[in-house]
């Protein structure tokens, strides 16, 4: 693959959010990640999806649970092939997300994503929030008083 067919690092991290993410196009997994790709996050069950077809079924149950979630990119680094962003997410909880019933509550949800990216695929995400945060606000536990 020629320099110039690779889109730039910067690129295909912002088109994760902007078209995958916020747009809800699924399709677009086949295009934005590599075929081995690891995907960690604490909002999948067990922690992690492997290849295409976890990644996809996740984002599914997640754009189901959250369908007007909206994630807004606050700071960006990049280093080589490694990009960090901190992000804010905001959303309306309308399907059983985590085990946790929808009760329509509105939610806003700050964390980091660190994308490695190869010949212009993400080929390892690793998300980092507050899931007890997350759970929190979507009515799965309370704080006593």
């Amino acid at each position: 693959m020629s320099s110039a067919s690779v889109p730039d690092n910067r690129d295909v991290a912002h088109s994760y959010f902007e078209r995958l993410i916020n747009q809800h196009d699924l399709p677009y997994v086949d295009e934005l990640f590599d075929p081995a790709i690891a995907f960690y996050d604490p909002a999948i069950p067990g922690g992690q999806a492997m290849g295409l077809d976890q990644v996809r079924n996740f984002f599914r149950t997640f754009f189901s649970a959250f369908p007007d979630v909206n994630f807004v990119q606050d700071d960006f680094f990049s280093e080589d092939d490694k990009i960090a962003i901190r992000f804010t997410w905001t959303a309306t909880h309308k399907a059983t997300f985590l085990g946790i019933n929808a009760f329509e509550h509105h939610v806003t949800v700050p964390g980091i994503d660190i994308f490695h990216i190869s010949n212009g695929k993400i080929v390892e995400v690793r998300v980092a929030f507050d899931r007890l945060e997350l759970i929190e606000q979507l009515g799965g536990i309370s704080h006593p008083l």
